[in-house]
């Protein structure tokens, strides 16, 4: 009896041994959780912080280009001063034609005349006009018109696509394509044409040239 009253006293206290070294392990590897999850709670806060300032940045980078970036009319001269740069005008010459620009600037009183206008299948006399004593001739051509059934007619369509043709005196020849109504600008001999092109009586157009100093 005394024999096996030790074996089960030792027993037992070979159990309590091993359950104390399990807490222990189990306390050491909550305390391992514990560390691991306070780092990662902190990595998790940092990387918010970090996204925060991301967006913030984002946000005045978004403000500062709708500021900074150039829109409408003046991204329209943005573009033509660069093309003007990159086709090897000066930028001083380029300030200095700006630097001309006066406002108001005097205009003489719009001229205004009219012109039947050509088409594939027809070509007829009084397809053309001149402006500032011949100094620039406008023509051009049309669309077609069509009749209800879909045969061609012998007028230009004036909602279909049409080219005018700006032709100057010294040959040199420009050209505005679209529907009506068109505008367009020639500058000859110091002078600044500010034609507009609208559909007239039916297979003309109407042609008004407003003439201005340049610049």
């Amino acid at each position: 009896m005394g024999v096996l009253l030790a074996i089960g006293l030792f027993a037992y206290q070979m159990g309590v041994e091993q359950v104390k070294g399990r807490e222990t392990g189990l306390l050491a590897e909550n305390a391992q959780l514990g560390q691991a999850n306070a780092e990662l709670s902190r990595s998790v806060a940092g990387l918010r912080a970090a996204a925060q300032n991301a967006e913030t940045k984002v946000s005045e980078l978004e403000a500062r280009l709708a500021r900074e970036l150039p829109t409408g009319d003046l991204a329209r001269l943005t573009e033509l001063a660069r093309e003007r740069l990159a086709a090897g005008v000066e930028a001083k010459r380029l300030v200095f034609v700006l630097s001309q620009i006066k406002t108001p600037r005097a205009c003489e009183k719009p001229e205004n005349k009219r012109f039947i206008l050509p088409t594939p299948v027809y070509k007829g006399p009084n397809s053309t006009v001149g402006f500032a004593s011949g100094a620039i001739t406008v023509s051009g051509e049309g669309t077609p018109a069509r009749s209800p059934t879909g045969n061609v007619e012998g007028w230009f369509d004036p909602k279909g696509l049409v080219t005018i043709r700006f032709t100057e005196a010294g040959g040199r020849q420009t050209e505005a394509k679209g529907t009506l109504p068109l505008h367009h600008t020639v500058v000859s001999a110091g002078i600044e044409h500010q034609f507009t092109v609208t559909a007239g009586a039916r297979s003309f157009v109407e042609v008004t040239d407003e003439r201005c100093p340049f610049p």
